[in-house]
């Protein structure tokens, strides 16, 4: 590690899905990092990965040495509000010259809003679009961050170091990474939504294809050739497609990006459409749908997310 690196002081909050992988590849990194989480197991399991790990949050504040402190939020976006004011959470730790970085899917105008009242504290703010999925602790996170110019020097070793390298940026004022965020993930839907249509039509095609032999096919050389063709390959050899559900769960980002497209008069009329197939396949008809069903395999392939099964409540991650 460079001289930079070496004097990082890092607090990171929230060791769910994503917030774990960072905390094990930054510490694998030999970065010194203290790991809070809300519930134990997650606490416990960084302990045993070698990390400082606590519940609570001042003994977790307490690690931190030296000036320059950095304090990673990986939190769902309705928590980060009280997280970081709330007088029983991060709001009487902070102080002056430190700085906060949202790592999580937040709402853009929400992170601006968030920068300005940290400013008037002295703390800098920065929004940070974290994509990835369960494989980014292996493969490095795509990282698209928001915020001052002026303190990016401070953060930048971390991006890097979680990134493959080159795949992170600056990208403008604080809002811009949530924002590129909130648009990949509205492209990830319409991306998905096409493949797995795309895949319905081949299979009531009558040709009985062996949809294992065709993503094959369209894996090497062809036009479509993506990751998420690659996750396909990956539901057709390992999936038992008869036992899912349709039904497709969201986190809101898509959402997002529509309101946000209408607001600004630009058509996303591909994206929509994909809103609206999520939004109806909670209805028990559409359920079965076997673009769905390849849908919810994709999220769950490339992000750990749960499937619903056919017949009961039942869940698989």
């Amino acid at each position: 590690m460079s001289d930079m690196e070496e004097n990082i002081s890092l607090a990171l909050f929230g060791l769910g899905r994503m917030g774990g992988q960072i905390a094990r590849r930054l510490h694998n990194h030999k970065y010194r990092i203290y790991a809070w989480n809300r519930s134990e197991l997650p606490v416990i399991e960084f302990k045993k990965f070698g990390g400082f790990s606590s519940q609570e949050i001042g003994e977790v504040v307490g690690k931190l040495r030296g000036d320059s402190r950095i304090f990673w939020l990986m939190l769902p976006h309705r928590l980060v509000d009280e997280f970081i004011a709330g007088k029983d959470h991060l709001g009487p730790h902070l102080r002056t010259g430190d700085i906060v970085i949202d790592g999580g899917n937040s709402f853009y105008k929400d992170s601006i809003r968030r920068a300005a009242e940290l400013g008037k504290r002295g703390i800098a703010f920065y929004d940070c679009g974290t994509s990835g999925g369960v494989f980014g602790e292996e493969n490095g996170f795509s990282l698209m961050v928001g915020g001052p110019k002026e303190e990016w020097p401070r953060i930048e070793p971390l991006m890097k170091t979680l990134s493959q390298g080159d795949n992170y940026a600056l990208l403008g004022k604080n809002g811009a990474g949530h924002f590129a965020k909130m648009v990949h993930n509205g492209i990830e839907y319409g991306m998905m939504e096409a493949i797995a249509e795309g895949y319905a039509v081949l299979e009531a095609s009558g040709f009985d294809f062996d949809l294992l032999g065709v993503t094959t096919v369209y894996q090497k050389g062809s036009v479509i050739r993506s990751w998420l063709i690659d996750l396909c390959k990956n539901i057709f050899e390992y999936e038992d497609l008869e036992t899912i559900s349709g039904r497709i769960d969201s986190t809101g980002e898509g959402e997002w990006t529509v309101a946000v497209a209408e607001e600004l008069g630009v058509d996303v009329r591909v994206i929509k459409d994909a809103l609206l197939v999520r939004k109806e396949s909670g209805d028990k008809i559409n359920q079965q749908k076997f673009s769905n069903k390849i849908v919810a395999l994709m999220r769950k392939q490339f992000g750990g997310h749960a499937v619903h099964h056919k017949g009961g409540e039942g869940l698989s991650d």
